[in-house]
């Protein structure tokens, strides 16, 4: 880092919580990093904000809180330009289209140096992973100008893996040297593997977990088919966290099945944790092609923390600079999701190995000291350019 202090201002009004935990992983990270001084400039939204679910609501619901954020966003802006100076930098959590929209009004000389989360994109968010509108229309047409202006008028993108880069540089017509993957940030310190097997019941019974939302870039039916199919294995015990759209339909293959235990809120991280800590076999994502390809979710994020064994679909990208997932990576086909649990459920070496395995892996390749070097480098960059 610079020997005189570098100040990185916080602007936008951002998610956090579990369901979002990114942007103030990373804020807290950055406030670990030497000569650097963090100054807060924006808000942030009450922690059960769910995008998804607002976009789902009335008509007028969804522009009530369009406009408050909107304003909140105007006002951060307003402190930014205040307080900082037209080579500032910022960092703008998600969801960062709407400030980044107000300062490209501005001309580039007199706007800051905006490095920006976007490893969720909201025309992503609305028209791909939960399919709640037509992707051809033209208010579909409107978000995807609205959100390409946005982003072109940070320095910096930052998103999640490889193919998301490509992925937002053809879609929203950004520069591909503007773009980086890096890992996403998780608070390690929750999901620290356990000192022993976790499986403490006295009995033979495995315990499956899957956590996340129930929305088509999940696969949430193609697993709610699976589990239906191992009916009848009393070894077996499935536990399912989170809500969504398709949850209804995936309901119908769980109904009536004692195996089963369904937690449809979404639950604090320690709750999550306490969850993983007991669990045998992590679920990841059976979305198939297209964006289920293309992302490394938190849940993949945890369970390697956590040193789970873990299955999840075959297709998958990751952060710049990783070689692939200590897991067992399987077609996005119900009866291969079957096959791989027992064959995983019946050896209990292989998901010993596969934990031990994903434990070094995260350390290695994912974890906050790794996202920390990546900040230091980008930080570096960039006041060696002002």
């Amino acid at each position: 880092m610079p020997d005189a202090i570098s100040r990185v201002f916080i602007a936008g009004a951002g998610l956090r919580g579990s369901g979002y935990p990114n942007a103030w992983n990373t804020i807290q990270m950055l406030r670990t990093l030497e000569n650097v001084r963090i100054i807060e400039c924006g808000r942030w939204l009450p922690e059960s904000t769910r995008l998804w679910k607002i976009a789902g609501k009335s008509r007028f619901t969804g522009l009530f809180f369009f406009l408050r954020l909107l304003s909140a966003n105007a006002l951060s802006a307003i402190r930014l330009l205040l307080r900082g100076h037209n080579r500032s930098i910022a960092y703008i959590p998600y969801p960062g289209l709407f400030i980044l929209w107000l300062l490209s009004w501005l001309p580039g000389r007199w706007r800051p140096r905006c490095v920006c989360d976007a490893y969720i994109t909201i025309w992503d968010t609305l028209y791909q992973d939960r399919n709640l509108g037509n992707a051809a229309s033209r208010t579909a047409r409107l978000l995807l100008h609205f959100e390409s202006r946005a982003l072109r008028a940070a320095e910096l993108v930052l998103v999640d893996t490889q193919a998301n880069a490509e992925h937002v540089s053809r879609l929203f017509k950004i520069p591909r040297e503007r773009i980086r993957a890096l890992p996403l940030a998780l608070d390690a310190s929750t999901w620290t593997p356990p000192s022993s097997h976790s499986n403490t019941r006295g009995n033979n019974i495995i315990r499956v977990l899957f956590i996340g939302t129930f929305v088509p870039l999940q696969g949430a039916t193609l697993i709610a088919q699976a589990i239906d199919a191992l009916r009848g294995h009393d070894n077996l015990e499935f536990v399912l966290i989170g809500d969504g759209q398709q949850a209804e339909e995936a309901a119908r293959w769980l109904q009536d099945n004692p195996a089963v235990t369904w937690l449809r809120d979404w639950q604090p991280a320690q709750v999550l944790a306490e969850h993983l800590a007991q669990a045998d076999i992590c679920l990841g994502i059976f979305g198939g092609e297209g964006k289920a390809s293309r992302v490394l979710p938190f849940k993949l994020y945890m369970a390697l923390a956590a040193g789970k064994a873990i299955i999840t679909q075959q297709h998958y990208s990751l952060p710049d600079d990783t070689p692939p997932l200590p897991a067992l990576c399987i077609p996005t086909d119900t009866q291969a999701l079957a096959d791989a649990i027992l064959a995983l459920a019946s050896d209990p070496e292989r998901r010993e190995q596969l934990g031990e395995e994903a434990a070094r892996y995260y350390h290695q390749y994912l974890s906050p000291a790794v996202l920390r070097q990546r900040w230091c480098r980008l930080l570096t960059r960039r006041y060696r350019d002002t």
